[in-house]
């Protein structure tokens, strides 16, 4: 059955389905909505905007539908508009108590009646359990504020740039990590405009950042879009670094670790690229043959991608890497829900936890949890440090 919840904060939990209100309890019936909320946590629930790559109802509305769905759009806008000019503050205020049910039942049969038409006409992603564990995952995130030192933020922003920019954002502020997870073609996190911007934060000013809890612990994986190649050309996973292990056994020694790591990217970013000792080892053309065909590349997690040829093999190892540490990051957040650490950010093939001392005896447990991904064992490196910016490795010897 088809529901449309009213408002998404945790005390508000309304519901409209065929022409009804209902509040306080979902109801067994319900199967089909627009999108993940916290209301629907842990439930098997289809979302028509999984089913859809992320469009919105502007998007993915039908033609018949259109003027109706702006008519109802407009009107609860206008409600939305008049609430903020009249500084109601939302956050203690159901929003079904102040906006009229009349105009909510217009409003939810139209997006009943969007998702309905979805439902249709798209197919249910292969991926569908796994982006509903991340829309959970990046909301959670989304709802935690980054701890700041003010003081040093603000002594950066007399000298640096970048720190100016932060500073005028969120000086005597808590911001928040809102990720996009449908901002980038290969499924990739992006950060929404004016959150928090942790993908791109400077390194030298790193450290304003810092923990709710005691310290950050870092989780990183070694060579993530290395380790995916091999995984999926079928080889079996080489143990520690796997540039040196590229340098000895795939370049026979010849330069340095940092220049075997450079040799490989001019090779992996370049199609056209040549290179006798790595094309014998990794087999490009045999990769793409069993996941790139008609200008889609289908990886190994069920995302469909569209690609010309030059960028079929990046973004397959992008997506797949990515994939993978979303994946561990999910089983991660979920080991830590009820705990007093949490997970606090996710870059690109790392994952950092705001750790409490509690906690401390779940480390290595985490670890393993991490590693032990569906490509295989993928070792990583941990780091552990009170801001975000100054991590000291964790040595397991």
């Amino acid at each position: 059955m088809l529901f449309q919840i009213l408002d998404d904060k945790k005390d508000c939990l309304g519901v409209y389905t065929q022409e009804r209100f209902y509040y306080g309890s979902l109801r067994d019936s319900f199967t089909q909505t627009w999108d993940w909320s916290t209301h629907v946590a842990g439930a098997d629930y289809n979302y028509a905007r999984l089913y859809c790559g992320g469009q919105t109802l502007d998007q993915v509305c039908p033609d018949n539908l259109k003027d109706r769905y702006e008519t109802y759009r407009k009107k609860i806008g206008a409600f939305i508009k008049a609430i903020s000019i009249a500084k109601i503050n939302v956050s203690d205020i159901c929003l079904f108590d102040l906006v009229p049910e009349q105009h909510l039942r217009h409003w939810c049969q139209i997006k009943n009646e969007i998702c309905e038409y979805v439902f249709e006409n798209y197919k249910r992603p292969a991926n569908h359990k796994f982006l509903s564990d991340l829309s959970e995952m990046v909301y959670d995130i989304k709802n935690r504020p980054v701890k700041i030192n003010q003081n040093r933020l603000y002594s950066y922003a007399q000298s640096d740039y970048k720190a100016k920019t932060l500073w005028k954002k969120f000086g005597g502020q808590e911001p928040f990590i809102s990720y996009n997870i449908w901002g980038t073609i290969t499924g990739r996190l992006s950060t929404m405009e004016s959150t928090f911007p942790i993908l791109n934060l400077k390194k030298e000013i790193a450290d304003v950042v810092i923990p709710t809890n005691d310290a950050f612990l870092q989780l990183d994986f070694n060579g993530a879009e290395i380790r995916s190649l091999i995984s999926l050309s079928g080889k079996d996973q080489p143990d520690g670094d796997i540039h040196l292990w590229n340098m000895e056994n795939i370049y026979r020694n010849i330069g340095s670790r940092d220049k075997a790591k450079q040799r490989f990217f001019a090779w992996l970013y370049n199609p056209n690229s040549q290179d006798y000792l790595t094309n014998r080892f990794y087999n490009r053309e045999e990769l793409l043959e069993k996941h790139y065909s008609n200008g889609i590349i289908s990886t190994p997690f069920g995302r469909e991608i569209e690609s010309d040829d030059f960028h079929a093999l990046n973004y397959l190892l992008q997506s797949t890497s990515s994939d993978n540490c979303l994946i561990q990051a999910i089983a991660i957040y979920k080991l830590l829900k009820g705990r007093k650490s949490f997970l606090h950010s996710i870059v690109h093939d790392s994952i950092t936890i705001d750790l409490h001392k509690e906690d401390k005896s779940m480390i290595i447990q985490i670890k393993e949890i991490f590693e032990d991904t569906r490509l295989g064992k993928f070792p990583s490196s941990v780091q552990i440090g009170k801001n975000y910016r100054d991590l000291e490795v964790v040595s397991w010897s």
